[in-house]
């Protein structure tokens, strides 16, 4: 028993009531179901009486069926019908019943990208808009109902972008799982990316977990009181992140556990404080190489600028530090490793611990 999915399959009937249909043959350019099927297969079908000319009679009704014998269609799951969605007591007269795909079914089906789609948030938009047009009549309210909507999509290798208009925004965002090949951005305002502020509360700015999750943040401030993080890679996802104002946090800047990983694609700058500037662990990988970091106002760390801990690694290689902070330049603890070739920002000296190596 199989289920079956075929094109063409349309035959006549002149079955009645609410029992079985028996197939009388296929209509002239189509195929039988006895050519596609077997005893036992099921199969999504439409049956529709017609009146003698051709023209629907309005009896009409749509479900799963079984092809439970030769020539034989038993209706065994009604989705749809003209009998408010019943099993419909068939009158005399022809029928035409084929194989089809039903709306129940094809509501499920991915959409799939043939081109790059861009979808906009404002502080304007609403959610129930398509986030298709950057007005306040087409542009989502929040950057999560964006992300829900992209994250959907069968990117087929398309890019798909996230665009953020100026202004600040207190929700928190979580990428959980993409679909298809296809670069994911979020981003902002380039030329000023302090003019998009993504301020959370208890919460982090942006999550990005599960495997089939690479996501770039870029062009804009982000900053959280009370705790969370500002970026944050776990459970193998990865973000790449540019051109980022970080600003005052509760917890890190860039975050990474349980095999996450981030990587600094460009330049960007500090301006608050936080607890850690990097934080790398449970297995995870911070990489930031060749990059200018510039620091304002003297923020204070008051853990580390840099922290790699349990089987994690730092890779802050061919930096330049432009501005001073203060705070423990590095702690490198279990198995940890970092490698940095320069000395971090801090005003107090590092140190490694527990198995943990620093070069």
């Amino acid at each position: 028993m199989s289920f079956v999915i075929a094109d063409r399959v349309k035959e006549t009937s002149t079955s009645t009531g609410t029992g079985d249909m028996s197939l009388s043959g296929a209509i002239t350019g189509y195929q039988s179901f006895a050519s596609q099927c077997t005893v036992g297969d099921t199969l999504y079908y439409c049956i529709q009486g017609v009146a003698g000319s051709g023209i629907p009679s309005g009896e009409w009704e749509c479900g799963l069926g079984t092809y439970s014998a030769a020539n034989t269609l038993t209706r065994t799951t009604v989705t749809a019908s003209s009998n408010a969605n019943t099993v419909v007591g068939f009158s005399a007269g022809d029928k035409q019943v084929y194989i089809t795909m039903p709306a129940v079914q094809v509501a499920w089906v991915r959409e799939r990208l043939t081109a790059a789609r861009t979808y906009y948030v404002r502080t304007d938009g609403v959610d129930t808009n398509t986030g298709l047009a950057n007005t306040s009549g087409g542009a989502f309210l929040t950057i999560q109902k964006a992300i829900d909507v992209a994250s959907d999509l069968d990117r087929s290798g398309f890019a798909v972008t996230i665009q953020i208009a100026d202004g600040t925004y207190t929700g928190a965002n979580t990428v959980n799982g993409l679909h298809g090949a296809g670069s994911f951005t979020i981003q902002g305002n380039s030329g000023t990316p302090a003019n998009v502020i993504i301020s959370t509360t208890s919460a982090t700015c942006f999550l990005v977990t599960s495997p089939s999750s690479t996501v770039t943040i870029k062009d804009m401030k982000l900053q959280t009181t009370t705790s969370g993080h500002c970026l944050n890679a776990t459970n193998t996802g990865y973000i790449t992140y540019t051109n980022i104002v970080f600003g005052a946090c509760a917890g890190t800047h860039v975050r990474c556990d349980n095999s996450g990983s981030a990587s600094a694609s460009g330049d960007y700058s500090i301006v608050g404080a936080a607890a850690w500037h990097f934080l790398s662990m449970y297995q995870s990988q911070i990489y930031c190489i060749g990059r200018t970091i510039t620091i304002t106002g003297t923020p204070a760390f008051s853990t580390a600028f840099a922290e790699c801990r349990v089987c994690s690694l730092a890779y802050l290689t061919s930096n330049t530090y432009s501005g001073a902070a203060t705070g423990t330049r590095y702690s490198v603890v279990t198995n940890g490793v970092m490698i940095s070739g320069a000395t971090l920002p801090g005003s107090v000296a590092g140190s490694t611990a527990t198995g943990g190596q620093y070069s």
